[in-house]
């Protein structure tokens, strides 16, 4: 077996951590979830709850970066998209925001603001979090901005990059969770509930158990790592809006 030097492991370890810093943080965000489960003893409506205000701050922060970016979607016709954009910029300190823009990325966000209040809201009543929110749930969504802040840095900001994207760019990481969602219910969810409520019927088992919950967490943290190695840009995930 070839041996490796020092040297080598130290030149060569931080590149491969950030090719794979996607898929490792995925992990890291799954693990929250799941110490969220085993020490503060989360449900399983809380982790709902967490995962709809991740699709939310995506949504937001996403849609947000498509205002900024100049180029015109791909295969999409009509004048605005022919023609050089028209810039506006209502605060000097950020990039122009573009008009074309704004009425591409508002006709998305009004579908996908509905649909994800129609969910969060009855989650969030149920939770009980309006009197008395739990100081692990805040930190929570901080490590969620935090890891999405990340993202748009090195997709969109590093060497001014945005430069060279269009709206359709940055909202491909918006709908990315409507993928992840698909896979997780299909191939997670509905499995797994079945499974618990076949031995429901035939033992005595707590459902809300944490045990339990991790028959859910383990295999949706392998499905989101997977999801989070994926560039939307690139040929591994494709979403069309044309």
């Amino acid at each position: 077996m070839r041996r490796h030097s020092p040297k080598w492991v130290v030149e060569r370890v931080p590149g491969v951590l950030r090719e794979s810093r996607d898929f490792v943080s995925g992990i890291v965000l799954n693990l929250g979830l799941i110490i969220g489960v085993v020490v503060f003893r989360w449900s399983l409506v809380e982790i709902a709850l967490i995962y709809l205000i991740e699709v939310a701050i995506i949504n937001l922060l996403f849609f947000s970066v498509a205002l900024f970016t100049p180029q015109p979607v791909a295969d999409l016709d009509g004048d605005a998209w022919d023609t050089e954009p028209t810039p506006l910029q209502p605060i000097g300190l950020l990039p122009p925001v573009y008009w074309r823009n704004l009425k591409f990325v508002a006709g998305k966000t009004v579908g996908s603001g509905v649909f994800i209040g129609a969910v969060l809201l009855p989650v969030a009543s149920r939770a009980g979090l309006a009197s008395n929110p739990p100081l692990s749930l805040g930190l929570a969504i901080a490590g969620i901005v935090l890891f999405q802040l990340t993202r748009i840095w090195r997709y969109f900001v590093t060497d001014r990059s945005y430069q060279d994207k269009s709206p359709a760019d940055a909202m491909e990481f918006a709908f990315t969770p409507v993928i992840e969602l698909y896979l997780i219910f299909m191939y997670v969810i509905a499995p797994v509930t079945l499974a618990l409520a076949g031995i429901a019927f035939t033992t005595d088992v707590n459902l809300d158990a944490w045990p339990v919950l991790l028959l859910y967490l383990i295999p949706i943290g392998a499905i989101r790592a997977w999801i989070g190695c994926l560039d939307p840009q690139t040929d591994d995930l494709e979403i069309s809006f044309s």
